[in-house]
């Protein structure tokens, strides 16, 4: 039986604004694979997008990056990404890192 899961999955739902859905671990080269998904949702989705974190149960400071440069390429046009349901171990990792207070984290999924 292996000891890691690297079992991964990114899917996108429709709405207004659209949700980046990402299951698994975010480490390693599936943070390349995150940054692949981003840029091109918001490149079609300059306004900005949901990424629901809800099914994520590690990532890593590439990981941290990627969520930071997509945030920030957003905001030049209004654009915001928004950081949905993480779960409690990924929450803390925003909190000691202090990016809870520069990102927008919602316990809730859009309506």
């Amino acid at each position: 039986m292996p000891l890691i899961d690297d079992r991964s999955e990114i899917r996108i739902s429709e709405g207004e604004p659209p949700t980046l859905h990402f299951t698994g671990k975010i480490i390693g080269l599936k943070s390349e694979n995150l940054k692949k998904e981003m840029e091109k949702l918001s490149q079609s989705n300059p306004k900005g997008f949901s990424l629901d974190l809800s099914e994520v149960s590690l990532l890593d400071s590439s990981a941290l990056g990627v969520i930071m440069l997509i945030a920030q390429r957003l905001r030049p046009s209004g654009g915001k990404l928004v950081l949905l349901n993480p779960q409690p171990n990924v929450l803390h990792v925003f909190q000691v890192t202090r990016l809870d207070t520069v990102l927008e984290i919602k316990n809730e999924m859009p309506e």
